[in-house]
């Protein structure tokens, strides 16, 4: 159901909008953080909203992000509903793409950089060695606590065992390490890994998941990672933190988890200028999405609620700059606003701007990417299957 614009309902919205979460950050020791790791942008940010937008760079990026949310399938199992993987032909997934979040991580001993892309549609981890000079290649001959019993677990990828430091805490972990043929076009791809950060059930391979077992052998004091946007950094920068928060903060609200597989919760309501303009939203919190996605009728609404608003092109949408929307989020009670309402100007000479919600068809499913999570610390919990939010 669609909400109607009503007095009351601003008036109550108004007054929960005044009490936006507060947060009393200071910098906490590392008690009950495990590991806090700096994420960055491969090709750095992607929008900025003083700047004029890179459309050619936001079809393609756009593109990749509806290819990840493609490998996915919804299943009943007993009285939940899972999302699982798609098998898929050749490869995990892409490595090094434009756009993606990724953190430098040493594995094996002696410590090899490599770069590990962050995925929130799989749950795997894994590492790719190809012949190009591209990306950071990790040579397993090199490493003195590599082990493998050399079993298969995906195609040209074998179950592999060796330490990784994740900030200045070091795990074993079980990843899968492939190696293409020369003769394959994929070696001529970058080398790299994938670090996924999504539930069990979106993996591709045997191997445990890398927090499960983290947890059982005691090497997280709790199974979470949470992530905040370093707003301050010209590149834009994040941290990931593993086992416990980066800072002191406040109570997370959190909402649980609705479909297990993404990290996926209900939204009660979006407004605009105090204006409820959508409500029920089923939103998967993805930091790899540079954009919000969501269902084109509800895109449309959205628009149709800015004066002035008009489509673009591959579901992107345009306002008049001026118009500048407040746009706020429904969470748990609280209202959370959207850190950035606009992804730059059209053209240099433009009065228009590129909105932050693009149409995308997932099933009636959002995408809540950066224009919001830059305005909050995101906890994900996977002991109790929930998301936790708290203002920045």
């Amino acid at each position: 159901m669609r909400l109607a614009f009503s007095t009351l309902a601003l008036l109550a919205h108004i007054a929960v909008a005044v009490a936006v979460v507060p947060f009393y950050g200071n910098l906490a020791p590392d008690a009950g953080v495990v590991a806090k790791v700096p994420i960055h942008r491969h090709g750095g940010r992607v929008y900025n909203p003083d700047t004029v937008a890179d459309m050619a760079r936001f079809n393609a990026i756009l593109q990749s992000s509806l290819e990840r949310y493609s490998r996915t399938k919804r299943e009943l199992q007993g009285n939940r509903v899972v999302r699982k993987a798609l098998p898929l032909p050749d490869k995990l997934a892409p490595i090094g793409e434009d756009g993606s979040w990724y953190a430098d991580v040493q594995l094996g001993d002696p410590g090899q950089n490599v770069q590990f892309d962050i995925d929130m549609t799989s749950s795997d981890f894994w590492v790719e060695s190809t012949t190009s000079v591209r990306g950071t290649r990790f040579e397993a001959g090199n490493s003195q606590t590599y082990f493998s019993e050399n079993k298969f677990v995906f195609r040209d990828c074998i179950g592999s065992l060796d330490a990784l430091v994740l900030g200045d805490k070091q795990f074993k972990v079980e990843f899968a390490h492939c190696t293409p043929p020369r003769a394959s076009v994929r070696t001529l791809n970058p080398s790299g890994g994938i670090m996924g950060l999504a539930h069990s059930s979106l993996s591709q391979t045997s191997l445990p998941h890398f927090f499960e077992d983290a947890k059982e052998k005691g090497k997280l004091a709790e199974g979470i990672f949470a992530i905040e946007f370093n707003n301050d950094d010209a590149d834009l920068s994040a941290v990931l933190s593993f086992g416990g928060l980066s800072r002191y903060h406040d109570d997370p609200l959190y909402a649980p988890v609705k479909t297990f597989g993404f990290w996926q919760i209900l939204f009660k309501s979006l407004m605009i200028d105090g204006n409820t303009v959508l409500d029920n939203i089923q939103g998967v919190i993805d930091i790899t999405s540079p954009f919000v996605l969501a269902p084109p009728e509800d895109v449309r609404m959205f628009y149709n609620a800015i004066s002035g608003a008009q489509p673009l092109s591959n579901g992107f949408w345009s306002y008049p700059c001026f118009e500048d929307p407040k746009i706020h989020i429904e969470h748990a009670g609280w209202l959370f606003p959207f850190r950035d309402s606009s992804l730059g100007k059209v053209k240099e000479s433009s009065g228009y701007c590129v909105g932050p919600l693009v149409e995308a068809d997932l099933a009636g499913l959002w995408v809540i990417g950066e224009p919001f999570l830059k305005g909050v610390i995101a906890i994900f919990d996977f002991d109790q299957k929930r998301v936790g939010l708290r203002s920045a």
